[in-house]
């Protein structure tokens, strides 16, 4: 075997011989072989200057691409995937699974709870129990799409291929898409049912909701999901409360300024979305 701390070349013709016969030399090609092996160890190599080495560099780079077109044409198609609707709802198909069958329950729960409400008129004030139950999907959906930084997962979604935002807008597509089609759902429920101003009563559940969605979002940029989840849904319940025991409800909660309202929750999800590349590092857990 070899001396371990010898070095090469090796200073014994004994160890050319074991280190030939371990490359599966016979003997007569070690015999051959022998004599030219320790010609290279008096062999010196010479030392090339820095003119030397600038000379090989550009010698070298001359005859590489400056870019190469495999490379340049793999990297736009993954741009065009990424900007892509295709890439986008594909990626929320996958994130799919994230959900639990709780979350489409509940939400579904929800708001067959709200239709048997208005439908029976046992609340005089039918629109009061829309605002309050379509904002409750917003908080729900909020802290499922979300519930990775509480649970010390953010780490890991980070490694994914997509960029937060990106895994934002598939989980945010995911959520609105299930409320929005449990909207339109209770919009036919309604009109089943013979009630009036179904449209109305549709709004006043739909806009909220993107409220609360948009102001929950722009808030966990800076608090915890539960925390700035629950902050958004108490806020709505407040103005809700306030709107409701005085003479604003007619005032503030007409159609066109529900209308208001949807628009300024969507404005809050493109800022959060916007900003959740400057807020990453707040975002991620401090050792």
């Amino acid at each position: 075997m070899l001396d371990p701390q010898s070095s090469w070349p090796f200073e014994r013709p004994e160890q050319l011989t074991d280190a030939l016969r371990e490359q599966g030399a016979t003997p007569e090609e070690r015999a051959e072989l022998l004599p030219t092996l320790r010609r290279l160890s008096e062999w010196q190599a010479p030392q090339p200057s820095p003119a030397d080495t600038r000379h090989l560099l550009a010698r070298l780079t001359s005859a590489l691409p400056a870019l190469s077109p495999v490379r340049q044409a793999i990297r736009e198609q993954k741009l065009r995937q990424r900007t892509s609707i295709a890439f986008l709802l594909a990626m929320a198909r996958t994130q799919v699974s994230l959900f639990g069958l709780g979350f489409w329950l509940v939400s579904a729960l929800i708001t067959l709870i709200g239709a048997g409400v208005v439908l029976s008129k046992v609340v005089s004030d039918q629109d009061v129990v829309l605002r309050a139950s379509g904002p409750l999907l917003a908080y729900l959906g909020t802290i499922a799409a979300f519930r990775g930084r509480d649970a010390r997962v953010l780490e890991l979604e980070l490694v994914c291929l997509p960029s937060p935002p990106q895994l934002a807008i598939a989980r945010l597509v995911i959520v609105l898409g299930y409320d929005v089609g449990l909207g339109l759902a209770l919009s036919l429920v309604l009109w089943a049912g013979g009630t009036e101003q179904v449209l109305a009563l549709t709004l006043s559940w739909l806009m909220p909701l993107l409220l609360v969605a948009g102001l929950a979002l722009l808030l966990s940029l800076r608090l915890s999901i539960q925390t700035a989840a629950s902050l958004a849904y108490g806020i709505w319940l407040a103005i809700l409360a306030i709107t409701t025991t005085s003479h604003l409800q007619a005032l503030l909660l007409a159609p066109a300024r529900e209308m208001l309202l949807g628009c300024i929750g969507l404005t809050g999800l493109a800022i959060a979305l916007l900003r959740m590349h400057t807020a990453m590092h707040r975002l991620l857990p401090h050792s």
